[in-house]
């Protein structure tokens, strides 16, 4: 772990999520978060977050630091922040405590403690996947949005090991554009196709840059590839049909490493034509892995009609508060995965012919969803940057102090701007880290907190 976390979990807090909202989703009533003097900042900015939600308490410890007050405050609006010595604390007293360490050696684990690591992971889960989709869901709630778990190599006997084999996505390209024609084998070389072939449906797409720092795929009319319209193509449309069927997600929905008719959507269309079902598919699939807001991208354009059906796909987990079709074994024994996969991770023609009819065989069961009614939970509600709920309370409603602190001067930088209740979440337009790109701070709030870690590394 390294100090990008704390600025990346920094950047989830502008989404509404906070870590009062954390503590009462988990069940945790009493709270000992751990720190070091360094991140003196972040951990006020999480005193704050405690004192204007008021449903719970949280104490405050350093593990390098003793007992002492902590006063960033602006005229009193936010009382002081009082710590405690870590070594005279009782984890008996507490039912979780949470350490924001960059070093987790410096304590012992418990079934008591949560890492930084997981803390993050938790939070990127909530405010770049669920909070995001369950917001589109209050503009369409009469689509059928079922979340897919989709087989991992590791699952499998022997999958581990096999894995390890298996060259990464990032050394086949260099590979199958070296003047030998590659040297890297994969399951796709037993399928028929040619280097240059394999380079082709295996290549990044090229992008072009939207305004708001989200990407769209160009056309590209190549026999293999096909993109059109900003997606990828899918064989056998129908031009009348009843309601459409969507596949949005990354590289598996996508339909890395095979061409545009022998990918899921592709496959799933073929056995919808010979049933003379009257359902359209669709590829709403993004190339890249982990650009949540590129996927995002596609699912917002979308305008379903009540009725259609939309399989979502991002990462594991997945949320707890959404239709799930779990396919996690679909390569299990009678089929050999090791057939299957590709590069780590990805797969080839003969997987996602397997997915397509996983898929058929589950919509025909549930006859497509017809008659029933899908019910969604709310998203949380809006809260403001860094956590604060609105209104603010003993403060000026015309105005809000962003308090950013330069820990080694002990000083105040007080930024006034006009109080604005955002209705959407702001894009970032950050493209060198993918995790801050959902839900980003403003670039003059993000370098003055860059500055401010900067100033504790020394």
């Amino acid at each position: 772990m390294n100090d990008e976390f704390f600025i990346k979990l920094r950047d989830c807090f502008t989404a509404g999520y906070t870590l009062p909202q954390y503590c009462i989703d988990n069940g945790i009533k009493h709270p000992l978060f751990v720190s070091e003097k360094k991140w003196e900042l972040f951990v006020w900015e999480i005193y704050v977050q405690f004192c204007y939600d008021k449903r719970l308490t949280a104490q405050f410890s350093f593990i390098d630091k003793p007992a002492f007050k902590m006063n960033h405050s602006v005229s009193n609006t936010v009382w002081v922040l009082r710590t405690k010595d870590f070594s005279k604390e009782l984890f008996a007293d507490y039912d979780k405590v949470i350490f924001l360490l960059t070093d987790n050696s410096k304590v012992q684990r418990s079934d008591k403690t949560i890492y930084l690591g997981a803390l993050l992971d938790y939070f990127v889960r909530k405010t770049y996947y669920e909070i995001p989709l369950l917001n589109y869901l209050q503009r369409y709630p009469t689509v059928k949005l079922i979340l897919t778990k989709l087989p991992s190599i590791t699952q499998y006997k022997g999958g581990r090991e096999f894995n390890k084999t298996l060259p990464r996505y990032e050394d086949l390209i260099p590979s199958l554009r070296s003047e030998d024609g590659g040297t890297l084998e994969t399951s796709l070389d037993h399928l028929g196709y040619t280097k240059q072939e394999q380079l082709l449906i295996s290549m990044y797409t090229k992008v072009e840059k939207n305004s708001d720092g989200t990407t769209t795929l160009i056309d590209d009319e190549s026999s293999l590839r096909r993109i059109q319209n900003g997606k990828r193509a899918t064989a056998n449309q129908p031009t009348r049909f009843r309601n459409r069927i969507w596949f949005v997600g990354s590289c598996h929905q996508y339909g890395i490493h095979t061409p545009y008719d022998k990918t899921i959507e592709s496959y799933l269309q073929k056995r919808l034509n010979a049933a003379k079902l009257p359902y359209r598919v669709e590829n709403e699939g993004r190339f890249y892995f982990g650009l949540h807001q590129d996927v995002f991208y596609n699912l917002n354009k979308l305008e379903p009609e009540p009725g259609d059906i939309i399989f979502f796909w991002l990462s594991n987990p997945l949320p707890k508060t959404l239709p799930l079709l779990d396919l996690s074994d679909a390569f299990a024994p009678p089929h050999d995965y090791r057939k299957i996969f590709v590069t780590r991770g990805h797969i080839n023609e003969l997987g996602y012919k397997i997915l397509a009819e996983k898929f058929f065989d589950y919509l025909k069961a549930h006859k497509f969803f017809r008659n029933e009614e899908f019910t969604y939970p709310a998203p949380p509600p809006p809260r403001h940057r860094y956590g604060i709920p609105l209104p603010f309370e003993h403060w000026d409603e015309q105005s809000e102090a962003i308090l950013t602190v330069t820990p080694k001067a002990e000083t105040v930088l007080v930024q006034t701007t006009p109080l604005i209740v955002p209705t959407t979440p702001k894009p970032s337009t950050n493209r060198k880290n993918p995790m801050l790109n959902r839900f980003a701070m403003d670039a003059q709030d993000r370098d003055l907190f860059s500055l401010s870690l900067t100033k504790a590394k020394k």
